[in-house]
């Protein structure tokens, strides 16, 4: 890769922030790690080193997230991944400041509501420009619009039904506080062309091909893939459900109805203060790394038209780790310029998905791709 730096992680001290500085660093990306805190930036590069076993050609760049900080740092590079969430709480000046200097963004939030906003208010802005808008550039929901894409290469299939199942999930603190935002906001789907809100306490029963046992799934926030289809002449109609593991679905059903009986009558204001309250009691410290053989998954994407229908299983181990992998893969492809379409779109159609798919499975993280024409 080229000797220059041209690459910023925002909100690089924290969990997500550390994957993603190993996988670029495993791709000879040089890059900053910028945060508001000198010191957990120093022992971040620290942790990243330990687990990539050598030196990495990091720099820390200090600066909150204010426009006036963000700037002088912006205007060095051309990739600015943001990973600090809740992102419609914190992301607002990190994408602006991005559009106005003239970098790619990309970030790795679950926040349906948020990456809507930026599609609205800033897709059109990012195109104009020749840039790439990438808000969910990570396990959720990259990896079930990649399986979606799949699916869509048959002509005849207008209609995405999707769920990702997940075994032993690891959720960090900004996780956490970010699917409590998902899970007791507004959550969407697509229906013939338009959005329809899922009841707040929404959990059904899904089967995946792979299992003799029913799981259960909760919208989990309605997901990206919606709104990334929502202006697709190929989709009419798109649902994401998510089966995080069982472990975990009781404790999120209880914080829900939690949610329901103390802040929902709330202003919005006040009902983000309630949802980051509860992640910090929930919060139980950074989790481990994950790793192919523990935290596994699927995505099941299956496909519906008048005459045909179709599935897709995609298998991608480690969710976390592949996040990093995702944000580095294309983070390289954006410096190689191989960006396929600019504005506001999802890895799976601003570069070559089978491309992708193929890249993750010689790594070891995912399936390979179908055979055209075989599913």
């Amino acid at each position: 890769m080229s000797n220059e730096r041209k690459v910023l992680i925002y909100g690089a001290s924290g969990y997500t922030g550390k994957i993603i500085a190993q996988s670029l660093a495993q791709r000879d990306i040089l890059f900053y790690m910028s945060g508001r805190n000198e010191e957990r930036l120093c022992k971040a590069i620290e942790i990243v080193e330990q687990r990539h076993g050598a030196s990495i050609d990091a720099k820390i760049a200090v600066s909150s997230n204010s426009a006036g900080e963000l700037r002088p740092w912006f205007e060095q590079v051309d990739v600015v991944i943001n990973v600090s969430g809740p992102f419609m709480q914190l992301g607002w000046p990190i994408v602006e400041t991005a559009l106005a200097c003239g970098c790619h963004y990309l970030d790795t939030t679950g926040e349906q509501d948020w990456t809507r906003a930026i599609a609205e208010k800033y897709g059109q802005a990012f195109a104009d420009k020749g840039l790439l808008l990438a808000p969910a550039t990570s396990y959720m929901w990259t990896a079930g619009a990649l399986a979606a894409e799949i699916v869509l290469e048959n002509p005849e299939i207008d209609s995405l039904d999707i769920c990702y199942q997940i075994d032993h999930g690891l959720p960090s603190e900004a996780s956490t506080k970010s699917f409590l935002r998902m899970v007791c906001n507004e959550q969407l789907y697509l229906e013939l062309n338009e959005y329809k809100q899922w009841e707040w306490d929404t959990l059904q029963n899904v089967t995946v091909p792979y299992r003799a046992a029913t799981l259960r799934a909760f919208p989990w926030g309605g997901a990206c893939e919606p709104i990334w289809y929502k202006d697709d002449p190929r989709v009419r109609n798109c649902k994401v459900v998510t089966a995080f593991g069982e472990h975990m679905v009781d404790g999120v059903a209880a914080a829900i109805e939690k949610f329901r009986e103390e802040a929902y009558h709330l202003p919005q204001e006040q009902r983000e203060a309630w949802t980051n309250a509860m992640g910090d009691a929930m919060d139980s410290g950074e989790p481990p790394k994950d790793t192919l053989d523990v935290q596994r998954s699927v995505i099941v994407a299956s496909g519906q038209g008048r005459r045909e229908t179709n599935q897709y299983v995609f298998n991608v181990s480690a969710p976390y780790t592949w996040t990093g992998e995702i944000s580095a893969e294309s983070t390289r492809l954006l410096l190689e310029g191989k960006l396929l379409k600019p504005g506001f779109q999802s890895p799976a159609t601003a570069f070559n998905h089978r491309e992708l798919i193929e890249t993750f499975h010689e790594l070891g993280f995912t399936s390979a791709p179908p055979a055209p024409g075989s599913i």
